[in-house]
C-alpha cells in the first residue's frame, strides 16, 4: 500500500507544483466575485432601508398647511349677495309679470302646464331697449321657437345673466365686454313660450354653482 500511495502522492505534488499560478488566479477570481456579491447585497439593503425610512417621514398635508398658504389677491370673487352691495341696473322700465318662484309651482297659460318659474319677467313694448344689469362678457347667443333670440352674459364673479324673448336685431357680439347699462337688445313681439304675458324680458341670473336665483335680489328696486 505504501509503494502504491508514493506515486500518486508524487504526480499530485508535480500537478499542483506545475499549476500553481493558474490555481492562484482561480482561487482569487473565486474571492473576489464572492466580495463582489457580499458588497452588492450589503448596499441593496441599505438602499431598501433608505426608502422605507424616507416614505416614512414623509410629513402629511393637513389643514394647518393648506391655512398657512398665503392667499393670492387675485382670486376671483365670490359669488356677490345682497349683503355685498352688489347692485345690478335695471335691464327696462316697465310692470312685472313674472316673480321668482323655485319652490311654488306657477300655471303657464301657454304651455297650458304647471311648473316652476326661475326668472323675473318685465313687460314692455315691443322694440324696447334691453341694458346690460351688470358689467361682463357676451358669452353666447342663441335663436330658438321657444325662447326667441336669448343672450347670455358671463360676469367675472362666475354668475350669468340671461335675457330672454329679445328680437333677432342684438346690438353684441359673443366675445364682446359690456358694461352695465349697455344696449344688448329689444323686445321682441311675443314670447312663445309665454305669449299669454305678451312682450316682456324673460331675465335669469344663474350662480358660479350653475343655480338659478331671484333677479330681484341684486336689484336696488323693481318699482319702476
Amino acid at each position: 500500500m505504501e509503494k502504491t500511495n508514493k506515486p500518486k502522492n508524487a504526480r499530485f505534488a508535480a500537478f499542483i507544483k506545475k499549476n500553481l499560478y493558474l490555481i492562484l488566479m482561480i482561487v482569487c477570481v473565486i474571492a473576489i466575485a464572492t466580495m463582489v456579491a457580499v458588497t452588492y447585497a450589503v448596499r441593496q439593503k441599505g438602499t431598501e432601508n433608505a426608502i422605507d425610512v424616507s416614505a416614512k417621514e414623509q410629513p402629511s398635508h393637513t389643514e394647518t398647511d393648506v391655512t398657512d398658504k398665503p392667499t393670492s389677491t387675485d382670486e376671483p370673487k365670490d359669488e356677490p349677495t345682497a349683503s355685498d352691495e352688489v347692485l345690478f341696473d335695471l335691464p327696462l322700465e316697465g310692470e312685472t309679470v313674472g316673480v321668482f318662484a323655485n319652490d311654488t309651482l306657477v300655471y303657464n297659460a301657454t304651455l297650458n302646464q304647471w311648473s316652476t318659474h326661475e326668472a323675473y319677467d318685465v313687460a314692455a313694448e315691443a322694440g324696447t331697449e334691453v341694458k346690460c344689469v351688470y358689467d361682463g362678457k357676451v358669452e353666447s347667443i342663441t335663436t330658438s321657437v321657444l325662447r326667441g333670440t336669448e343672450v347670455v352674459v358671463l360676469h367675472g364673479n362666475g354668475m350669468k345673466t340671461v335675457y330672454s324673448l329679445l328680437g333677432s336685431d342684438v346690438k353684441v357680439s359673443v366675445g364682446a365686454d359690456v358694461k352695465k347699462g349697455d344696449v344688448i337688445g329689444h323686445i321682441a313681439e311675443t314670447g312663445t313660450f309665454e305669449k299669454h304675458k305678451g312682450p316682456h324680458l324673460h331675465l335669469e341670473v344663474w350662480n358660479a354653482e350653475g343655480e338659478k336665483v331671484d333677479p330681484t335680489l341684486f336689484f336696488e328696486s323693481t318699482d319702476k
